[in-house]
C-alpha cells in the first residue's frame, strides 16, 4: 500500500489543521455553555465518534480492496493511543489517561505537523486521518478539563517504559508479518527534521526524543499547575 505525505505549511495543510483545532476547541469548550454537554454521556458520544471513525476506516479499506493486516491494524504508537482515547472517554482509567497524555499528544501533535496518510488518502481515508489524530489531542485535553486528570508524579517515566513493551510486543508481529508498524523496521516517509539516520538509528534517535517530549509535556503541565495555585492566572 502507497503512502502518501502532506506538505506543512501549505495552502492544504493549513485548511485542514485550522479545522481540526477549531473543532477541538469548539468541542472541548461545549460543555462551558451546553448544558445537556455536561452530562457524562457527551465523553461517551466523543468517543464513539472515535470508534465510529475506527471502523469506517477499516470498513472503507476493505471495500475498495486495501485491507491488509500488514497496514491497518491499529498498531502505530498513534492507533495504539486511539484505543487508549476511544476506552478512557468511555470509561476513565488513571493508568491509561496517563498514556494518553503522553503518547497521544506527543503522537497526535507529529502526525498532524507531518502528516503521512499510511493508509493512502483515498476517500473517506483522507478525512478519517485527521479525525483520528485531531482525536487524540481532542480526548486528551477533554480529560484534562473535564474529568480533572492530572499526570501522576514520574508518570513521564513510566509511559517510556510501556512504550519499550510496545516495541517489543509489535516488533515481534512485524518480524512475523513484515509490517511495519510503530515504523520499527524502516522510517515514515516525512519530510521531518527529527527523522535522522537509517536504520536502526533512527529509533534510537526517536527514543530520546520520547524522553525529551514526555519530559517537557509534564514539567508544563506541573508549572501551569503550580502557576494556577498561585492565581498567577485567576
Amino acid at each position: 500500500m502507497r503512502h502518501v505525505t502532506m506538505d506543512p505549511f501549505t495552502q492544504e495543510w493549513w485548511i485542514c489543521i485550522s479545522i481540526v483545532l477549531g473543532l477541538i476547541l469548539v468541542l472541548t469548550n461545549l460543555p462551558r455553555y451546553i448544558t445537556w454537554a455536561r452530562h457524562p454521556n457527551y465523553g461517551k458520544l466523543l468517543g464513539a465518534i472515535l470508534l465510529l471513525n475506527l471502523l469506517i476506516e477499516n470498513w472503507y479499506s476493505w471495500t475498495i480492496g486495501t485491507w491488509s493486516v500488514r497496514e491497518n491494524l491499529p498498531l502505530h504508537l498513534c492507533g495504539i493511543s486511539g484505543l487508549i482515547a476511544i476506552v478512557s472517554l468511555f470509561r476513565y482509567n488513571a493508568i491509561l489517561a496517563n498514556l494518553l497524555f503522553y503518547w497521544g499528544i506527543t503522537g497526535g501533535f507529529h502526525s498532524l505537523l507531518t502528516p503521512e496518510f499510511d493508509l493512502g488518502r483515498d476517500g473517506y481515508l483522507y478525512y478519517g486521518y485527521f479525525i483520528s489524530h485531531g482525536g487524540l489531542l481532542l480526548a486528551s485535553i477533554f480529560l484534562i478539563k473535564h474529568r480533572d486528570f492530572r499526570p501522576d508524579k514520574g508518570s513521564w517515566m513510566k509511559a517510556f517504559v510501556f512504550i519499550q513493551f510496545a516495541v517489543l510486543v509489535i516488533g515481534s508481529f512485524n518480524w512475523v508479518t513484515g509490517s511495519n508498524y510503530m515504523y520499527l523496521l524502516a522510517p515514515p516517509i516525512v519530510d521531518n527534521p527529527l527523522i535522522v539516520g537509517k536504520w536502526p538509528w533512527y529509533i534510537l534517535v526517536f527514543e530520546g526524543l520520547a524522553i525529551i517530549h514526555f519530559l517537557i509535556l509534564y514539567h508544563i503541565f506541573h508549572i501551569k499547575t503550580s502557576l494556577n495555585s498561585l492565581n498567577v492566572f485567576k
